[in-house]
């Protein structure tokens, strides 16, 4: 069984119609968390700044997922199909998904464990900036 359906099964993903108006909503909200997360960065607001840098990844990837007839029902599964559906197909680069997962690992020690720096949000930041442009790009073509 592929990981696909594996997560199908499991109720983790579910198939469905996805309009392109949705994928596009999804890339603006990714667009406004990321100018978000430079504002946060700005202010030294380093928290912030980096869950913000995660949501956007999040919402990009999200798009993609969508454009190919998925919806998640939680992070990691939109995780493992991304990687599933564009990574190991090589549609996009593994740059993208190792922002989303170094994005998520970030924003959960934010989040939960009140630990970040100035440094980790730069790097995320600068690491969504070239994920969000490559994923632009594909949902264009």
């Amino acid at each position: 069984m592929s990981i696909i359906d594996d997560l199908i099964q499991k109720g983790k993903l579910k198939k469905g119609t996805y309009s392109d108006e949705m994928c596009k909503k999804e890339l603006s909200v990714a667009k406004k968390d990321l100018e978000a997360a430079k504002s946060s960065f700005e202010t030294e607001n380093y928290k912030w700044a980096t869950i913000q840098a995660y949501y956007a990844i999040f919402h990009g990837v999200r798009a993609l997922v969508y454009r190919l007839g998925y919806r998640e029902e939680s992070h990691s599964a939109l995780k493992l199909a991304f990687k599933e559906l564009y990574i190991k197909k090589d549609i996009l680069s593994e740059d993208v998904y190792i922002a989303l997962e170094r994005g998520m690992n970030l924003r959960e020690m934010a989040d939960y464990k009140e630990s970040y720096s100035q440094s980790g949000a730069s790097n995320l930041i600068e690491m969504v900036v070239r994920a969000l442009a490559e994923i632009e790009k594909e949902l264009d073509n």
